[in-house]
């Protein structure tokens, strides 16, 4: 085991020559020159005492170990973000110690100037929920919130359609997202922030939803279960969410740049980041007020990083003035599990490590600790894009002395497979289109072919009008209805998560749109050939 001179020891190695040189001049009448010499040695005992018994701190070996990796993960980051076009990441290993290292890479905007450091922010998505959970554990232990007992006893105006079932809904629930309200449910669309308008457009959005399953027994991810939460710490607090997170959260971890991102853009603030049909492109979003607690944080690498180190040091040394220590194994236990994936309250629970990803249209975050190693990392990045992820585990591989696996860009393309298949259906019904309609318009520039409308027969309304027309109903109620329902958006548009999946379905619709257009056009038209006098 090595051993680091602390703070104490380079203080008092800067005050002994001073004190040194004093006790050295000290002239007690004519006896200095006998008692000088005297007196300096036996400071210099003192001194050598009182430095060997002053604390010194440790070298952590596995500390050590870390920072050797710090090249390679380097290396790591900034190979991917040239080869996928990611204009800014930050990234943060920490230990219970505090910070181990922390860096930003790239910049802030694609085309910007300045450049992303540890303290650059980044929203990040549903990472927020880890942090709503923990406000509601800090309640939990203050006596202002009881986990097992209904929500309603905090939201009276709570209730879906069956009411019976709601009305079992607990404030565990919503943490472990086992209430049984649907996934497409969100708060994107609520306006204002007073707790009152906000509760009234919830109670309304909420009076036709169906339950997919009993409370408590499966699991099914929503936003708006960590919407709730945030309405329940408002009631209880009779503060808004954000001044009660930054008083009691935020604060007391010493994240002083974490705050939620509800108005204009703060200094050293990356911009997100899309693909938009294979370009990188700014994509802006203002998030609503009443989804704050589900995916309305901005926060920086070194912030994380402290986080990081409270979630280690407190588990391990006993309580901590923001969370009881037993309120935060409590919150990592995973008490439902979805396939090979453990649930705890907000987090994702595996063998080895407590873990939340989040993203938002422009935003990429993931952080993972690893309890039994004594470590934890978080990679923010201003784009949206998978590969994000994919660096996280070679990250993981890295720190555990595995080589990280090649990501190569055939096998995380700009443009997804399926908006490749959409664009390529849509071109197709255009192809159709325009073979249907090329040799009438051919024919009908030569003069000697005239075009009317015939009657229609029973087959032609059966086939052409009515199969044509229940096709064409299907496919616009399912680009333009069903899609956002099951998004939880109120329109097609309002769906920013997936910009080219809405342009190539807004694509496909007008393209089946003039085909079928076509078809029954086309089913109906009848040629006249006008034969010419040869004698003129």
């Amino acid at each position: 085991m090595t051993f680091c001179l602390n703070k104490t020891h380079l203080v008092f190695l800067c005050i002994f020559p001073v004190e040194f040189g004093l006790i050295g001049n000290i002239k007690l009448c004519n006896l200095h020159k006998v008692r000088e010499p005297i007196i300096r040695t036996f400071s210099i005992l003192i001194f050598a005492v009182l430095f060997c018994f002053l604390p010194f701190t440790k070298a952590n070996g596995a500390t050590n170990q870390l920072l050797d990796k710090v090249q390679q993960i380097d290396a790591e980051i900034q190979q991917n973000m040239q080869r996928f076009n990611i204009p800014g990441m930050a990234f943060v290993l920490a230990n219970e110690e505090g910070i181990v290292y922390a860096k930003g890479y790239g910049l802030n905007e694609f085309e910007g100037t300045q450049r992303v450091n540890s303290q650059t922010n980044f929203k990040i998505g549903s990472i927020s929920k880890v942090f709503t959970s923990l406000a509601i554990m800090q309640l939990r232990d203050q006596g202002l919130v009881e986990l097992d007992v209904p929500i309603k006893q905090y939201l009276p105006w709570f209730a879906t359609k069956d009411a019976s079932l709601s009305d079992r809904i607990t404030v565990r629930d919503l943490l472990h997202h086992t209430s049984g309200l649907p996934g497409r449910l969100n708060a994107h669309d609520v306006k204002g922030s007073d707790m009152n308008l906000v509760s009234s457009q919830l109670e309304h959005k909420l009076q036709n939803v169906r339950l997919v399953a009993s409370p408590g027994e499966t699991y099914e991810y929503t936003n708006m279960n960590y919407d709730l939460l945030q309405l329940i710490a408002e009631q209880v607090t009779n503060l808004p969410f954000p001044d009660y997170m930054s008083q009691k959260v935020f604060h007391p971890l010493g994240m002083s740049r974490t705050f939620f991102a509800t108005g204009n853009q703060s200094s050293n603030s990356a911009t997100g980041h899309r693909y938009i049909w294979g370009n990188i492109h700014p994509f802006y979003e203002k998030l609503s007020f009443a989804t704050l607690g589900s995916a309305g944080l901005s926060t920086n690498a070194e912030d994380l990083g402290k986080y990081i180190s409270f979630l280690l040091s407190s588990s391990s040394k006993g309580n901590n003035p923001v969370l009881h220590s037993a309120s935060l194994t409590e919150m990592q236990h995973a008490a439902i599990f979805d396939e090979s994936i453990g649930h705890g309250f907000g987090w994702d629970i595996t063998g080895n490590t407590i873990e939340k990803n989040g993203g938002l249209p422009g935003f990429s975050a993931n952080l993972i600790v690893f309890p039994g190693r004594n470590y934890g990392f978080a990679l923010l990045a201003n784009s949206k894009q998978n590969i994000t992820d994919e660096i996280n585990f070679n990250i993981s591989r890295i720190l555990e002395g595995r080589s990280p696996s090649y990501l190569s860009k055939q096998d995380y393309p700009s443009v997804s497979s399926e908006n490749k298949i959409i664009l390529g259906v849509s071109a197709l019904f255009t192809i159709i289109v325009l073979l249907m309609w090329l040799p009438t318009i051919v024919l009908g520039l030569s003069k000697k072919t005239r075009y009317s409308f015939k009657k229609p027969n029973l087959f032609i309304i059966l086939i052409c009008w009515v199969l044509n027309g229940l096709i064409l109903t299907g496919v616009l109620y399912y680009i333009f209805y069903l899609v956002p329902y099951e998004s939880g958006v109120p329109s097609l548009d309002r769906l920013t998560i997936a910009p080219d999946f809405v342009n190539g379905l807004i694509i496909l619709s007008v393209s089946y749109l003039t085909f079928s257009i076509s078809l029954v056009c086309k089913s109906l038209l009848q040629r006249t050939t006008t034969i010419s006098d040869s004698r003129k």
